[in-house]
C-alpha cells in the first residue's frame, strides 16, 4: 500500500496547481492607512527596496471564509509602501495568522513573515473592531466607524508585494544562502465596500515591535468584502551579509526566551 507521504504524479500535478495559483476567497477586511516617519521607513526597508514617493503604511485585520489552499483563517498585515526598480509595491513588515496551515503555506512558498496569533474582527453595524494578540499582548487594535453600509462595487485591482526568502545557516551563524527577493502579484476583486474613520493603536511587545513605527497621521479607513488571486516570481537575489540586519525581524526575539546567563558568546 502506497504511503501518503510519497505523492503520485497526479497528486503532484494537483498540488503544484494550488501552489502556483493560490486564491483567498470570502475575505472581510477592516483596513486603515497612516503617514509614517520617512526615516523609520528607510530603516525598515531592506535594499534593494526603496521608499515610495509618498511614504504610507497600511494595516488590515481580516477574516477569510474560504481559500483554495489552506481553508478558512483569520489574519492581519502591516504593509509599507515601497518601490522596486521604479515600480510601486508593498513590503510586509508582519503578517500574523490564526492557523498553522496558513502560516506554513505562506512562509514556505512566498516567505511571508507569518506568526501564530489570535486575530479577531468584529463587525457591529456602524462599528468594527480588529485586534491582534500574541503572548497575551493585544499589540494591534483598530476601531472603525462607518456611517454607510457596504455597497456593491465589483472593483478589480493589481498590486505587487515583496518578500525576502531565506533560511538561517544550520550552524546558527548567518544565512544558508543569498536571499531571494520574491514579487507576489495580487489580483484582487472587491465586491462590497464602505469608507469611514478609524483609530489605530500599537502596543509594546518585545516579539512584535510594531510600536517602533510611529503613527503620524491616520487617514481614512475601509470595510470590504473581496477575493484575491496570487502568482509569484523571483526577481533578484541579495547578498546574505547585506541582508543580515533584517533577517531576524520576522521571528520572535529569541534572547527573551533564553534568560540571563543562558546565551553563551563564542
Amino acid at each position: 500500500m502506497r504511503t501518503r507521504y510519497v505523492k503520485s504524479p497526479d497528486d503532484i500535478r494537483r498540488l503544484q496547481q494550488i501552489y502556483a495559483t493560490p486564491s483567498v476567497l470570502q475575505a472581510t477586511s477592516l483596513s486603515v492607512s497612516f503617514l509614517p516617519d520617512p526615516e523609520i521607513v528607510r530603516e525598515l526597508l531592506p535594499p534593494p527596496l526603496m521608499p515610495a514617493a509618498e511614504p504610507r503604511v497600511s494595516v488590515s485585520v481580516y477574516t477569510i471564509g474560504a481559500s483554495n489552499c489552506v481553508g478558512p483563517f483569520d489574519g492581519a498585515s502591516v504593509n509599507i509602501a515601497c518601490q522596486y526598480e521604479g515600480q510601486d509595491g508593498l513590503y510586509c513588515l508582519t503578517m500574523p495568522m490564526s492557523t498553522d496551515t496558513a502560516i506554513v503555506f505562506g512562509r514556505e512558498l512566498y516567505a511571508e513573515p507569518k506568526k501564530l496569533a489570535e486575530c479577531r474582527l468584529e463587525n457591529r453595524g456602524r462599528f468594527a473592531r480588529g485586534t491582534v494578540t500574541r503572548h497575551g499582548i493585544p499589540y494591534i487594535e483598530l476601531n472603525g466607524t462607518f456611517e454607510d453600509p457596504m455597497e456593491t462595487v465589483e472593483r478589480t485591482s493589481t498590486s505587487h508585494h515583496y518578500y525576502f526568502k531565506y533560511l538561517p545557516s544550520a550552524d546558527g551563524r548567518g544565512l544558508a544562502s543569498d536571499p531571494q527577493l520574491i514579487r507576489v502579484t495580487h489580483r484582487g476583486i472587491t465586491h462590497r465596500l464602505t469608507r469611514g474613520t478609524c483609530t489605530l493603536t500599537f502596543r509594546e511587545s518585545p516579539h512584535d515591535p510594531v510600536i517602533d513605527l510611529p503613527v503620524h497621521l491616520v487617514e481614512g479607513a475601509s470595510m470590504s468584502e473581496s477575493e484575491t488571486h496570487t502568482t509569484a516570481e523571483v526577481v533578484t537575489t541579495v547578498p546574505a551579509a547585506d541582508f543580515l540586519p533584517w533577517a531576524y525581524g520576522k521571528t520572535d526575539d529569541l534572547t527573551q526566551w533564553a534568560g540571563p546567563g543562558l546565551v553563551a558568546a563564542k
